[in-house]
């Protein structure tokens, strides 16, 4: 196994000038490893079988990756319409709100077999209320 920081030399030697210790530890480590010596020509071989093919672009090639790189830098966000989106959620809101007033209007009525304001919200002076009996004085004691 290379070690990384002798591969990663390696891998530095073809593409920059190492500086004098570099050099060296790498001229060490491949007189020392035949496995990096075989990388070497493993990445050698690379090389030369890409450097040998001919590539060639569509023109404007250039100025669509340039353009595309400018655009990158400078995203464009899709403002959502939000009156159009508040209309949408008021919709399902309001249809949900209006369905369930309807089934309280249709308990309220099954249960006391009409449909009025008292019925509605309540006679808060009977004795089925809470606060009547709260407020209940015994004047026989």
């Amino acid at each position: 196994m290379v070690e990384k920081e002798n591969y990663y030399l390696l891998l530095r030697s073809f593409d920059e000038d190492l500086d004098a210790d570099n050099a060296e530890k790498l001229r060490d480590a491949l007189n020392s490893s035949e496995e990096l010596r075989a990388e070497q020509e493993r990445i050698l071989a690379i090389r030369n079988m890409i450097s040998s093919r001919k590539v060639s672009f569509k023109p404007g090639f250039r100025d669509r990756v340039l353009n595309r790189i400018s655009e990158e830098h400078h995203p464009q966000f899709i403002k959502p319409d939000f009156n159009q989106t508040f209309v949408n959620v008021f919709k399902k809101v309001a249809l949900t709100g209006v369905a369930a007033i309807v089934i309280l209007l249709l308990s309220i009525y099954y249960s006391s077999s009409r449909l009025g304001v008292d019925t509605i919200v309540g006679d808060p002076y009977s004795d089925e209320s809470l606060v009547s009996y709260l407020l209940y004085e015994n004047i026989d004691e």
